[in-house]
């Protein structure tokens, strides 16, 4: 993530950067949730799921913000393509500006 997309969350604005960036995280979190889940799955593993399904749910409310001007599979390869993730603090962030519906879109 970069000092540009850190100052613009301070301001309260999203830029697309830092959007795809917070996607980039939850795909990392989720996939790693979804693997621990199934592999302590006979060991009653069952933690991970709500995990997962919370970032999900962060997922969908990100990507529903590019919705407008990108289309899915776009969505996927800048997410997949990027090098920038954000922390797991930021995307919470994110996430509750979006909740509280107290941002700006850049």
């Amino acid at each position: 993530m970069t000092n540009q997309d850190k100052e613009s969350l301070q301001n309260k604005k999203l830029t697309e950067s830092l959007l795809i960036a917070c996607l980039a995280t939850c795909e990392t979190i989720i996939s790693k949730n979804a693997y621990l889940e199934k592999k302590w799955s006979n060991y009653g593993g069952h933690g991970y799921y709500g995990e997962r399904i919370l970032w999900m749910g962060y997922r969908e409310k990100i990507r529903s913000l590019l919705f407008p001007t990108y289309s899915m599979k776009l969505i996927i390869q800048l997410t997949k393509g990027g090098t920038n993730k954000a922390t797991q603090k930021t995307v919470q962030d994110v996430i509750e500006l979006i909740d509280n519906s107290d941002y700006t879109l850049v």
